[in-house]
């Protein structure tokens, strides 16, 4: 066997060995299986093309345990600073029927009390909190009437048969400002006490520009029960070779498939010159003990 080769296969040797224990330490983090996921939408990109930091189609994210973290809801973030992915909060992935879906948790509720005509929601995360509002139409333009049903003290939100809707809307969300709005009465009042998760969304403003609970997305709440992971780290671009080999590869960023194309010419490049090194290396030594 020629040097050359030898070295070549002890390089991808070293390289698998170190993926395969990098892939258990992954394992152990995430403390789910499998510990990354690939995107296969653009309903959290901030653009038409992909950018570091932000979930685009074709990403690969790591992800960890619910059980690992503790999940800080859009307006959490809003209130300390904290942000993930480019927006306030933590992404989360939930369970619905044949689909997984990573959004972002906007704010979490809970059903206090619930009489037939009136709806009592508890939103502690609100208190202190001015981005947010409730109409009832589903219009944010129209007369706002917080003061009607919010008490500041007690962090909940009263819903009567006053009034026929009362929506609840968070302002100004995102990158793209859009105000989110859903019928917080029409959805508690089939609902037992008790009932409670997030409000959900996905950071697009141009797909998505509202509730997934207010959309064809997912019609309740997002339980702890149906949460499957929280989003930690991207990997991009690497996801969209899964894609491609599935025949969604119109799907990526064209960006995103150039930025793949160069990673993978880099490490390539990198091979090479690990290989070129360990013959010079080789033959250095070689000549050495000759002399």
């Amino acid at each position: 066997m020629k040097k050359e080769t030898r070295n070549a296969i002890i390089i991808v040797a070293v390289l698998a060995i170190l993926l395969g224990g990098g892939y258990l330490g992954l394992k152990a983090y995430s403390g789910v299986e499998p510990p990354m996921t690939v995107i296969n939408s653009g309903s959290m990109m901030h653009s038409k093309d992909s950018q570091i930091g932000i979930i685009d189609t074709g990403d690969m994210i790591v992800v960890r345990s619910p059980d690992k973290v503790s999940i800080k809801t859009y307006v959490d973030g809003e209130k300390s600073g904290y942000r993930s992915f480019g927006e306030y909060g933590d992404v989360i992935v939930y369970k619905k029927p044949n689909q997984n879906i990573i959004h972002r948790a906007m704010v979490h509720l809970e059903l206090r009390s619930n009489d037939g005509s009136t709806v009592v929601w508890y939103i502690p995360s609100l208190q202190g909190y001015d981005k947010w509002d409730v109409t009832s139409t589903n219009d944010y333009s129209t007369t706002k009437i917080k003061d009607q049903c919010w008490n500041e003290d007690t962090g909940e939100l009263t819903l009567t048969s006053a009034h026929e809707k009362w929506y609840f809307w968070l302002s100004d969300v995102g990158y793209g400002g859009v105000n989110a709005g859903i019928d917080l009465y029409a959805m508690g009042k089939p609902a037992a006490v008790g009932y409670s998760g997030y409000l959900t969304k996905g950071d697009n403003a141009t797909t998505n520009r509202n509730f997934d609970q207010s959309s064809s997305i997912y019609p309740y709440l997002v339980d702890d029960d149906i949460i499957k992971s929280v989003a930690e780290k991207e990997v991009p671009w690497l996801g969209s070779i899964k894609l491609m080999l599935k025949g969604n590869g119109d799907s990526i960023p064209s960006n995103s498939k150039t930025d793949l194309l160069l990673s993978f010419l880099g490490l390539v490049a990198i091979i090479v010159a690990a290989n070129i090194a360990s013959g010079y290396i080789s033959k250095r030594l070689s000549e050495k003990k000759k002399e």
